[in-house]
């Protein structure tokens, strides 16, 4: 997934003049902050850092949350957004660009200097919604924003509360749902922690499931297994070098879900590892209302082994 061409270049700009070597070490410190949950303090090059290897790889899971959404909720209109935790507006791009009926942004950030990045970045957008954003200096752990909004994102944000504050923020956050919550952190077993702890919370609340799970009983991972999925993500040259990587390419891991008002139909299962492709029949592990399950499709089964040979992890199946 590629970035807007007028995003692209104002991250250039942005990161004009610092080395590949600066880049590689100050993303190295934030891929380990990711992993271990723990907060660095952010300067210039965590930033820049953080839009050469963070931004694609946030921007793009976003993107394929929300392309769910909508593909569980087809004529859902979004016309207001409220992005908390927004780091330089992230989720606000992925969303405008999903989004079209997009109108207003409210984006709260506690630190001044990602909004005045945010805001240097959103001088660029083409979208009005983008150009228009409201940046509230706050805590998540705050006092949020009043009102209500038809999409509200937590995206990349509830590993860096502290423990207390979490399930406190997030219930805050349902409080200005009008549509939609979406709830997005690292593919890690901590990050996956969390997300079930949201979900629990939230169904117990009166929230309803739009994805990624096809049902709202207790999540049946168990022991060392943990629920996540992967984006891919295409590298720049600078990417590239910022990460230490040879390929043109990573798989972003990522856990999520997403919370409706009203009830909707979900789908029958979630594939939950890359399918094992085989002549004349594919193996899924999927997660379904019975629980988890491992079964074989083969090509006598026609209709389904065809949806079963296009289907990748993380899709889901009717």
């Amino acid at each position: 997934m590629q970035l807007p061409e007028e995003l692209s270049a104002a991250m250039a700009e942005e990161t004009r003049g610092i080395t590949p070597a600066e880049l590689a070490r100050a993303s190295a410190e934030l891929s380990g902050a990711y992993r271990d949950e723990r907060r660095v303090m952010l300067d210039r090059l965590h930033r820049a850092a953080y839009l050469t290897a963070r931004f694609p790889a946030t921007y793009a899971v976003v993107s394929r949350i929300l392309g769910e959404a909508k593909l569980r909720i087809p004529d859902l209109r979004i016309t207001s957004m409220l992005d908390l935790g927004a780091g330089p507006g992230t989720a606000m791009w992925a969303a405008a660009a999903n989004l079209p009926e997009l109108r207003q942004i409210v984006a709260m950030e506690d630190s001044a200097e990602w909004i005045s990045l945010g805001r240097r970045l959103a001088a660029h957008a083409k979208s009005p919604a983008i150009q228009a954003a409201e940046w509230v200096q706050t805590s998540v752990a705050g006092s949020i924003a009043a009102g209500s909004f038809d999409l509200v994102t937590m995206s990349y944000v509830v590993n860096e509360l502290h423990s207390p504050d979490r399930i406190v923020a997030v219930h805050a956050a349902w409080e200005r749902v009008g549509k939609l919550l979406l709830v997005a952190e690292p593919g890690t077993p901590i990050g996956f922690a969390h997300i079930r702890n949201i979900r629990r919370e939230l169904i117990a609340s009166g929230a309803h499931l739009v994805a990624p799970c096809p049902h709202s009983q207790e999540c049946p991972m168990q022991g060392n297994d943990w629920c996540h999925f992967a984006e891919r993500v295409q590298r720049t040259s600078e990417h590239r070098l910022a990460k230490g990587g040879e390929l043109g390419y990573e798989d972003e891991k990522y856990a999520y879900a997403v919370f409706t008002r009203e009830p909707i139909q979900l789908p029958m299962a979630r594939i939950l590892r890359h399918p094992r492709k085989h002549s004349g029949h594919i193996g899924l592990e999927l997660c379904t209302p019975n629980g988890l399950e491992k079964v074989t499709v083969s090509r006598k089964q026609g209709a389904r082994y065809k949806a079963a040979k296009k289907a990748e992890w993380g899709d889901s199946l009717k």
